[in-house]
Protein backbone atom coordinates (compact mmCIF):
# COMPACT_ATOMS: atom_id res chain seq x y z
CA UNK A 1 0.00 0.00 0.00
CA UNK A 2 1.57 3.09 -0.78
CA UNK A 3 0.76 6.20 1.40
CA UNK A 4 -1.92 8.46 0.75
CA UNK A 5 0.37 10.93 2.56
CA UNK A 6 1.89 13.08 -0.47
CA UNK A 7 -1.53 12.80 -1.70
CA UNK A 8 -3.51 14.53 0.79
CA UNK A 9 -0.38 16.86 1.29
CA UNK A 10 -0.94 18.29 -2.47
CA UNK A 11 -4.76 18.50 -1.71
CA UNK A 12 -5.08 19.81 1.46
CA UNK A 13 -5.70 23.77 0.05
CA UNK A 14 -8.34 22.40 -1.87
CA UNK A 15 -10.29 20.00 0.05
CA UNK A 16 -12.36 22.04 1.60
CA UNK A 17 -13.69 23.61 -0.97
CA UNK A 18 -14.07 20.88 -2.79
CA UNK A 19 -16.52 19.76 -1.04
CA UNK A 20 -18.94 22.42 -1.60
CA UNK A 21 -18.21 22.70 -5.14
CA UNK A 22 -18.54 19.62 -6.81
CA UNK A 23 -22.10 18.01 -6.98
CA UNK A 24 -21.45 14.46 -5.75
CA UNK A 25 -19.20 15.41 -3.00
CA UNK A 26 -20.92 17.67 -1.47
CA UNK A 27 -24.11 15.37 -1.63
CA UNK A 28 -22.77 12.20 -0.55
CA UNK A 29 -20.93 14.40 2.35
CA UNK A 30 -24.31 15.78 3.20
CA UNK A 31 -25.98 12.59 3.23
CA UNK A 32 -23.47 10.68 5.40
CA UNK A 33 -23.60 13.74 8.14
CA UNK A 34 -27.56 13.37 7.99
CA UNK A 35 -27.04 9.77 8.80
CA UNK A 36 -24.44 10.07 11.76
CA UNK A 37 -25.73 12.99 13.14
CA UNK A 38 -29.09 11.48 13.88
CA UNK A 39 -27.32 8.86 15.89
CA UNK A 40 -25.03 11.48 17.79
CA UNK A 41 -26.17 11.64 21.66
CA UNK A 42 -27.87 14.39 22.85
CA UNK A 43 -25.93 15.67 25.81
CA UNK A 44 -21.65 16.40 24.97
CA UNK A 45 -20.08 13.18 24.20
CA UNK A 46 -16.08 12.54 23.21
CA UNK A 47 -16.42 11.86 19.12
CA UNK A 48 -13.15 10.84 17.62
CA UNK A 49 -12.97 11.55 13.86
CA UNK A 50 -10.23 9.21 12.65
CA UNK A 51 -8.16 11.12 9.05
CA UNK A 52 -10.16 14.00 10.28
CA UNK A 53 -8.42 15.80 7.42
CA UNK A 54 -8.80 19.83 7.32
CA UNK A 55 -11.62 19.64 9.87
CA UNK A 56 -14.72 19.51 7.63
CA UNK A 57 -16.70 17.65 10.37
CA UNK A 58 -15.11 18.92 13.45
CA UNK A 59 -16.48 22.42 12.70
CA UNK A 60 -19.79 20.85 12.74
CA UNK A 61 -19.07 18.14 15.93
CA UNK A 62 -18.14 21.02 17.99
CA UNK A 63 -20.92 23.62 17.20
CA UNK A 64 -23.07 20.45 18.55
CA UNK A 65 -21.41 20.68 22.19
CA UNK A 66 -19.05 17.75 21.46
CA UNK A 67 -15.88 17.02 22.86
CA UNK A 68 -13.06 15.76 19.85
CA UNK A 69 -10.40 13.72 19.12
CA UNK A 70 -8.87 13.96 15.70
CA UNK A 71 -6.08 11.82 14.07
CA UNK A 72 -4.85 12.84 11.32
CA UNK A 73 -1.59 12.18 9.08
CA UNK A 74 -0.96 14.55 6.39
CA UNK A 75 1.57 17.47 7.44
CA UNK A 76 -0.22 19.78 5.20
CA UNK A 77 -3.53 18.68 6.46
CA UNK A 78 -2.31 18.95 9.87
CA UNK A 79 -0.97 22.95 9.11
CA UNK A 80 -4.54 23.99 7.52
CA UNK A 81 -6.35 22.36 10.33
CA UNK A 82 -4.36 23.99 13.02
CA UNK A 83 -4.99 27.49 11.36
CA UNK A 84 -8.61 26.97 11.67
CA UNK A 85 -7.83 27.67 16.14
CA UNK A 86 -10.65 25.23 17.05
CA UNK A 87 -11.28 25.57 20.64
CA UNK A 88 -10.20 23.64 23.68
CA UNK A 89 -13.02 21.26 23.26
CA UNK A 90 -10.58 19.58 20.37
CA UNK A 91 -7.19 17.49 20.26
CA UNK A 92 -4.85 16.65 17.50
CA UNK A 93 -3.27 13.60 17.82
CA UNK A 94 -0.68 13.55 14.77
CA UNK A 95 0.63 10.50 12.80
CA UNK A 96 -1.36 7.20 11.79
CA UNK A 97 -4.23 6.00 13.11
CA UNK A 98 -2.98 2.91 13.62
CA UNK A 99 -0.45 4.19 15.85
CA UNK A 100 -2.71 6.42 17.83
CA UNK A 101 -2.36 6.63 21.46
CA UNK A 102 -5.74 6.20 22.28
CA UNK A 103 -6.71 4.24 25.80
CA UNK A 104 -9.40 1.70 25.58
CA UNK A 105 -13.51 3.22 25.81
CA UNK A 106 -12.14 6.65 25.37
CA UNK A 107 -15.01 7.78 23.08
CA UNK A 108 -19.19 7.68 22.61
CA UNK A 109 -18.37 7.52 18.99
CA UNK A 110 -15.36 7.43 16.62
CA UNK A 111 -15.92 8.05 12.79
CA UNK A 112 -13.67 7.06 9.70
CA UNK A 113 -15.06 9.43 6.94
CA UNK A 114 -12.98 8.48 3.54
CA UNK A 115 -9.68 7.21 5.82
CA UNK A 116 -10.18 3.28 6.72
CA UNK A 117 -9.58 2.43 2.81
CA UNK A 118 -5.89 3.80 3.40
CA UNK A 119 -4.75 1.89 6.35
CA UNK A 120 -2.80 -0.95 5.52
CA UNK A 121 -5.39 -3.38 7.61
CA UNK A 122 -9.16 -2.16 7.45
CA UNK A 123 -10.45 -4.83 9.34
CA UNK A 124 -8.12 -4.64 12.01
CA UNK A 125 -8.60 -0.71 12.48
CA UNK A 126 -11.86 -1.41 12.61
CA UNK A 127 -11.24 -3.53 15.55
CA UNK A 128 -8.83 -0.35 17.06
CA UNK A 129 -12.10 2.06 16.69
CA UNK A 130 -14.60 -0.72 18.82
CA UNK A 131 -11.87 -0.94 21.63
CA UNK A 132 -11.52 2.64 21.83
CA UNK A 133 -15.49 3.14 22.02
CA UNK A 134 -17.37 3.02 25.34
CA UNK A 135 -19.91 -0.02 25.91
CA UNK A 136 -23.11 1.71 24.14
CA UNK A 137 -21.12 3.84 21.66
CA UNK A 138 -20.86 3.46 17.95
CA UNK A 139 -18.49 3.15 15.34
CA UNK A 140 -19.19 4.83 11.55
CA UNK A 141 -17.02 3.78 8.88
CA UNK A 142 -17.39 5.85 5.19
CA UNK A 143 -15.19 4.31 2.70
CA UNK A 144 -15.47 3.83 -1.42
CA UNK A 145 -17.87 0.76 -2.46
CA UNK A 146 -16.13 -2.29 -4.77
CA UNK A 147 -19.46 -2.57 -6.93
CA UNK A 148 -19.78 1.32 -7.38
CA UNK A 149 -16.33 1.57 -9.06
CA UNK A 150 -16.25 -1.76 -10.79
CA UNK A 151 -19.94 -0.48 -12.69
CA UNK A 152 -18.25 2.80 -13.06
CA UNK A 153 -14.86 1.32 -14.87
CA UNK A 154 -17.46 -1.20 -16.99
CA UNK A 155 -19.89 2.04 -17.92
CA UNK A 156 -16.62 3.89 -19.17
CA UNK A 157 -15.59 0.68 -21.64
CA UNK A 158 -12.83 -0.17 -19.20
CA UNK A 159 -13.34 -3.87 -18.90
CA UNK A 160 -9.85 -5.03 -17.68
CA UNK A 161 -9.69 -2.30 -15.29
CA UNK A 162 -13.10 -3.33 -13.94
CA UNK A 163 -12.03 -7.41 -13.62
CA UNK A 164 -8.38 -5.96 -12.04
CA UNK A 165 -10.34 -3.93 -9.61
CA UNK A 166 -12.64 -6.74 -8.87
CA UNK A 167 -9.85 -9.39 -8.38
CA UNK A 168 -7.45 -7.36 -6.53
CA UNK A 169 -9.85 -5.59 -4.17
CA UNK A 170 -7.54 -2.54 -4.14
CA UNK A 171 -7.91 0.97 -6.31
CA UNK A 172 -5.93 4.09 -7.33
CA UNK A 173 -6.33 7.50 -6.64
CA UNK A 174 -4.40 10.03 -8.62
CA UNK A 175 -4.40 13.73 -7.63
CA UNK A 176 -1.82 16.34 -8.81
CA UNK A 177 0.83 13.73 -10.25
CA UNK A 178 0.40 11.64 -6.68
CA UNK A 179 -0.83 8.34 -6.47
CA UNK A 180 -2.28 6.46 -3.42
CA UNK A 181 -3.51 2.95 -3.10
CA UNK A 182 -6.87 2.25 -1.21
CA UNK A 183 -8.75 -1.33 -0.54
CA UNK A 184 -12.27 -1.53 -2.07
CA UNK A 185 -14.65 -2.94 0.58
CA UNK A 186 -18.17 -4.40 0.26
CA UNK A 187 -21.29 -4.80 2.38
CA UNK A 188 -20.63 -8.02 3.80
CA UNK A 189 -16.57 -7.34 4.05
CA UNK A 190 -17.48 -4.31 6.40
CA UNK A 191 -20.15 -6.04 8.56
CA UNK A 192 -18.36 -9.24 9.05
CA UNK A 193 -15.47 -6.55 10.37
CA UNK A 194 -17.75 -4.84 12.41
CA UNK A 195 -19.06 -8.18 13.78
CA UNK A 196 -16.09 -9.81 14.35
CA UNK A 197 -15.25 -6.24 16.55
CA UNK A 198 -17.79 -7.16 18.61
CA UNK A 199 -20.14 -4.64 17.28
CA UNK A 200 -23.95 -4.95 16.45
CA UNK A 201 -26.98 -3.73 15.73
CA UNK A 202 -24.71 -2.99 12.51
CA UNK A 203 -26.85 -0.82 9.57
CA UNK A 204 -25.12 -0.15 6.01
CA UNK A 205 -26.25 2.39 3.99
CA UNK A 206 -25.24 3.20 0.07
CA UNK A 207 -24.86 6.31 -0.49
CA UNK A 208 -25.44 7.85 -4.18
CA UNK A 209 -26.99 5.13 -5.98
CA UNK A 210 -27.95 6.74 -8.54
CA UNK A 211 -24.55 7.50 -9.24
CA UNK A 212 -23.95 3.97 -10.57
CA UNK A 213 -27.26 3.90 -12.27
CA UNK A 214 -26.63 7.26 -13.80
CA UNK A 215 -22.58 7.82 -14.12
CA UNK A 216 -21.46 10.32 -12.45
CA UNK A 217 -21.72 12.82 -15.59
CA UNK A 218 -25.70 12.01 -15.33
CA UNK A 219 -25.86 12.90 -11.60
CA UNK A 220 -23.58 15.81 -11.38
CA UNK A 221 -26.37 17.78 -13.86
CA UNK A 222 -29.29 16.03 -11.91
CA UNK A 223 -28.08 17.63 -8.87
CA UNK A 224 -26.93 21.09 -10.52
CA UNK A 225 -30.31 20.96 -12.22
CA UNK A 226 -32.24 20.34 -8.97
CA UNK A 227 -30.12 19.00 -5.84
CA UNK A 228 -32.92 18.59 -3.65
CA UNK A 229 -34.95 16.06 -5.91
CA UNK A 230 -31.74 14.10 -6.19
CA UNK A 231 -30.99 14.30 -2.68
CA UNK A 232 -34.72 13.16 -1.42
CA UNK A 233 -34.48 10.01 -3.93
CA UNK A 234 -31.13 9.34 -2.49
CA UNK A 235 -32.41 9.04 1.08
CA UNK A 236 -35.54 6.81 -0.52
CA UNK A 237 -33.29 3.94 -2.22
CA UNK A 238 -30.44 4.20 0.96
CA UNK A 239 -33.40 2.65 2.91
CA UNK A 240 -33.25 -0.73 1.06
CA UNK A 241 -30.18 -2.31 2.46
CA UNK A 242 -30.09 -4.68 -0.99
CA UNK A 243 -29.03 -1.47 -2.84
CA UNK A 244 -26.26 -0.70 -0.64
CA UNK A 245 -23.38 -1.90 -2.72
CA UNK A 246 -24.36 -0.44 -5.54
CA UNK A 247 -24.22 3.25 -3.64
CA UNK A 248 -20.62 5.27 -4.45
CA UNK A 249 -19.97 5.43 -1.00
CA UNK A 250 -21.08 2.50 1.72
CA UNK A 251 -21.69 4.01 5.71
CA UNK A 252 -21.59 1.48 8.05
CA UNK A 253 -22.57 2.06 12.12
CA UNK A 254 -22.27 -0.53 14.34
CA UNK A 255 -22.94 0.05 18.63
CA UNK A 256 -20.32 -1.57 21.20
CA UNK A 257 -21.67 -4.30 22.91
Amino acid sequence: MRSSIPLYDSIADELDTSFFDVPHRRAYDQLAWERISALLPQTPATIIDAGCGTGRWISRLLSLGHRVIGIEQSPRMIDVLKRKRFDQAFTLVEGRMEDAPVAPATADAVLAIGSVQYTDDPAQMIRKFASWTTPGGFVAVLTDSLMALVLELLNAGKEAEALDRLATRRAVWRQHGHEADLHLLDRRTLETSFADAGLDRIATTGLLITASAWGIPRLQQALTADESRVLDLERQLSRDPSLADAGKQLLVTGYKR
